[in-house]
């Protein structure tokens, strides 16, 4: 059974920031979240490296929204999708907990002292280390301070807008390696690597993305699966 207001609330949640990105005025209201996506983007490759038997040094994140991940080793092709593919796995993960009953309080609780732990450890530049700390301590406060209802919606718009980011930042990968591919992305790298041309391999992290939000939109709310 499809839990139809749930839907329709992601679906409008979805729609009003996508609207509000483009508004140079409101834009600041959905920058944090596309910090914390930038964040999850970096340690996704963080993470894919040190699973793979490389090693993960440091990040950096930027106040225009990128950020950049020091690695050595791993398995090379798995290090660089885990970017993109990382923001749509949260992302849906985040959107499922939000539908399935999940403690919401617990949920930013944990994601805030995560974010702190990891800030503390990998991060590395002013900005960074600045914007993390503050994150994770909105979460922690947030988790203590905030109703229930209200974390879920949190939870719920969190979801949704990593999501939106994730797919947003594949559509300016497929943009860059369309038409500038001079400029270094995690598709150029993968061209160096493999010889695969860097828009098939956007092409490919696209569909996987959009196959990751579809499943995390069919176990969030269809209560039949």
């Amino acid at each position: 059974m499809l839990r139809n207001n749930e839907l329709w609330i992601a679906i409008a949640i979805a729609v009003t920031s996508t609207i509000i990105a483009r508004l140079p005025v409101l834009h600041w209201l959905v920058y944090p979240f596309e910090l914390f996506n930038t964040f999850v983007h970096e340690l996704g490759h963080g993470f894919a490296t040190l699973l793979t038997g490389g090693k993960f040094d440091r990040f950096e994140v930027y106040s225009n929204g990128e950020g950049v991940a020091w690695t050595a080793g791993g398995i090379r092709w798995i290090v660089a999708s885990a970017g993109y593919l990382s923001s749509a796995l949260v992302g849906g993960a985040l959107l499922i907990l939000s539908a399935r009953g999940i403690s919401a309080n617990r949920v930013t609780l944990i994601i805030g002292i995560a974010l702190f732990v990891l800030c503390g450890l990998f991060v590395r530049n002013i900005f960074g280390i600045i914007v993390g700390i503050l994150l994770a301590g909105a979460f922690i406060a947030a988790s203590y301070k905030l109703a229930l209802h209200l974390n879920e919606w949190l939870l719920l718009i969190l979801g949704v807008q990593t999501i939106l980011n994730a797919l947003d930042s594949l559509w300016d990968l497929l943009r860059l390696s369309s038409y500038r591919r001079h400029v270094t992305s995690d598709a150029l790298i993968m061209q160096q690597a493999t010889g695969v041309p860097a828009i098939l391999w956007a092409l490919v992290w696209s569909g996987i993305a959009l196959l990751i939000l579809w499943q995390a939109i069919r176990f969030a709310y269809f209560r039949d699966i």
